[in-house]
Order: structure tokens, then sequence, then C-alpha cells
């Protein structure tokens, strides 16, 4: 792992790196340390017909990072282990690690240290991130009258998985989102340090199944507009348009935001926002008294639900 680490440029709360038997951190003005682990089996996570080893490391430390964006904590480093199969000879850890360092290095975030070691059976990857913030965010604090918004737009990364899955190539836009997705912490902070959201949440699971986790450590109810849904680009233009809203809610790894807001808050910073980040904001829904998650139309009568759960990509056999 020293390799990755030597091309990273450490924060300064690193006290002691790479090298030694433990990292040290010492995070400064009274900052909560936040840690999350995120752990990628082959089968289960990833295929490697579907994208490069590159990729694949990339992704495995996206999706670790994400979990940051979820308490709009900034990313510090990350501890990371592999484990792979006794065929894959060492080019492949090295793919593997040029993926890991252009996600932390996206982040500004150092390898603290790790593990490497032979699998009997499929390659796993596991990631260990460590961030700090004042205040970190949690998916509770959601009240009736919030708004509920996203950021960016959904179902690129599963429009891509379903076109491989097909064994089609998927639009170049979809496939980037499946194999580069942006963790969003710089949006989380921004956000945050505005005192924009009450409750907020990282879209790994999908719409339909994040929003479930927000109504239910809030307390609250969601109901969200089916038509109000921000279709990726590679959606736009469906003739099925229940497909594509069924893939823009249930679609899994979009790793954009969910978050509520109270009433008016995000109109007030939308345009500064929007042009800080490039990124569109699209308010979904509304908090409700009650509980669990709840779907209407444009004029706000009742639809059956796009899907009964969170989408997985490999739910079908496909892995």
């Amino acid at each position: 792992m020293l390799d990755i680490a030597a091309r990273l440029s450490p924060p300064p709360e690193l006290v002691l790196g790479p090298g030694d038997d433990a990292a040290v951190l010492r995070p400064t003005g009274g900052e909560s340390i936040v840690l999350s682990v995120d752990l990628s089996i082959e089968g289960i996570h990833f295929r490697r017909a579907w994208l490069t080893w590159e990729a694949i490391g990339y992704r495995a430390t996206a999706a670790a990072l994400s979990d940051l964006a979820a308490v709009a904590a900034r990313p510090l480093g990350a501890l990371v282990s592999v484990a792979l199969p006794v065929e894959l000879d060492t080019s492949v850890y090295l793919q593997l690690a040029s993926g890991m360092t252009e996600a932390l290095a996206g982040a500004g975030a150092a390898l603290l240290g790790g593990d490497t070691s032979r699998s009997p059976g499929p390659a796993v990857i596991d990631v260990t991130v460590v961030g700090a913030a004042e205040e970190p965010l949690t998916r509770a604090g959601a009240a009736p009258g919030d708004q509920a918004w996203v950021t960016g737009r959904l179902g690129g990364a599963a429009a891509a998985v379903l076109a491989l899955q097909s064994r089609f190539e998927p639009p170049p836009g979809a496939r980037r989102r499946f194999e580069r997705p942006i963790p969003r912490w710089r949006e989380a902070r921004w956000l945050a340090e505005r005192d924009i959201p009450t409750a907020l949440i990282d879209l790994s699971d999908g719409l339909a199944g994040d929003a479930r986790h927000i109504a239910r450590a809030s307390g609250v109810g969601l109901r969200l507009r089916v038509d109000a849904m921000p279709l990726d680009d590679a959606l736009e233009g469906w003739s099925d348009t229940g497909a594509a809203r069924r893939i823009a809610a249930g679609g899994g790894e979009d790793y954009e935001l969910l978050f509520t807001a109270a009433a008016g808050h995000v109109e007030r910073v939308r345009s500064a926002f929007e042009q800080a980040f490039d990124l569109e904001l699209t308010r979904v829904g509304d908090v409700v008294e009650g509980g669990g998650v709840a779907w209407i139309d444009r004029a706000g009568e009742p639809v059956d639900p796009p899907v009964p759960a969170g989408f997985d990509h490999f739910a079908t056999g496909s892995a």
C-alpha cells in the first residue's frame, strides 16, 4: 500500500502515516472523527467482465467516501485491504491501486494504511474511510413541513447495469456514472455550512429505499412526486416512462444526496449552489406526519410506488 500513499498528499491532520503499525490522526478545532466501512465482493458488488480493475478500485473507494458525504464530513483518509484470487498477478493490484489513488486524490484524502492477501475465492476489497465534521448530519431530523430535495440526476448507474446485463454497451454518460461516481461530500458540506439540511443521506440504495431510511430514522413520512424525479440523460426520452421512473427511483449507486430542508430554505441558496457545483437541485417531495414513503402524481393524487424496495443491481442473478 505504500506505493499508493507516496502518490497522495497527506492532510495536516495526519501525524503518523503508512509504514508504521498504525496511523495517527489529530483533528483540529474540536471536530468529531467520522468512520465508515464499505466492502466490495466480486460477483456481488462488481464483475470483472464489466469493469477494468482500475475502475473497480475507484468505485470501491468512492462508495466508502460517499458515506462521509452522507453525514457532511470532510475526508481525511482511508484504510484499504485487498484479497485477490491466486490466478491474478501483481499487475491487478497495481491497477486497483491506480483507481484507489484517483478516488482518494479527488477527495484530498490520504492512504492511512492497509493490507493485502490472497483469497481462496473471489476478489474482496475493504475500504474504511476516516473523516471529520464539527456537527455531523444524520438521517434523523426531518420534520413535517420540510421539503425533500436531491442533487443531480438519478438512474444513470442502474441504466448502465441494465445495458451490461443485456450485453449492450451503455451510453458513455451512464457508463461514467457507473464507473466513476462522484462522492458529494463537498456539496454536502456546502449545504451544511449554511444550515440547510435537517436530514441527509447518500443515494447508494436508490431514492425509494433511502427515503425510507430517512422516514424511519426521523419518525416521519415522506411524500414523493413520481414525476418530479430528475432523470439521468440515459433515461430521458424513453418511450416507457414508467420503466425510466422505476430505474430512477430504485437504481442504486448514483451516490447523489437526498436531504430534507425547511420550506423556503433551499430556494435562497439554490442558484449559488448550482453555480458553485454545476449540479442541479430538485425538489422531489415533502415531509409529512406519519411514517414510510408515499408516492403521488403531479396533482397530488396517490399512485403505486415505482419500485417496492431499493434496487439491487445483482438481484437478477447476473453476477
